[in-house]
């Protein structure tokens, strides 16, 4: 079942289609037309007028993005769907930057620096060594003695 927003949509694009040139509609698949007939809330009033132009209408975002669907889909010419598919690469690859940049996977992140050779570290830290006077040396010799 569709959500009821989705079919107060689906009844806006049926009342808008009934409006449209025919020779526009006839482009839309028979498949498509059935789906918005049978899937649109019959109950919901449309506020769309005839008279005016649907910029100036308001309709749900959901019709709006059902209709630039349609239009993207069925009724632009083929130098506009080039165009439209050149934008989309342009905007997939702009959110790929951002889901790598901005990526909270633990794995795809350990992927990642497996993948880059790692150099074992080096050891660079300083060891304090310190020599022993030699009065010292004596008091530990002489104490070794009396141990034994």
């Amino acid at each position: 079942m569709v959500d009821i927003m989705y079919q107060n949509a689906l009844a806006e694009v049926e009342e808008i289609l009934q409006n449209t040139e025919e020779e526009l509609v006839a482009k839309i698949p028979n498949k498509i037309r059935q789906f918005i007939k049978e899937n649109r809330n019959q109950e919901y009033m449309t506020n769309i007028v005839n008279a005016e132009p649907l910029n100036r209408q308001s309709i749900l975002p959901e019709t709006q993005a059902l209709l630039a669907l349609i239009y993207r889909s069925y009724w632009a010419t083929e130098e506009e769907k080039k165009e439209f598919a050149d934008r989309d690469s342009i905007e997939l690859k702009k959110e790929e930057v951002k889901q790598s940049l901005y990526s909270s996977n633990v794995f795809e992140k350990q992927k990642m620096t497996d993948e880059i050779e790692v150099k074992p570290k080096e050891i660079t830290d300083i060891v304090l060594v310190q020599e022993e006077k030699w009065y010292q040396k004596v008091w530990r010799k002489l104490c070794s003695l009396f141990r034994k």
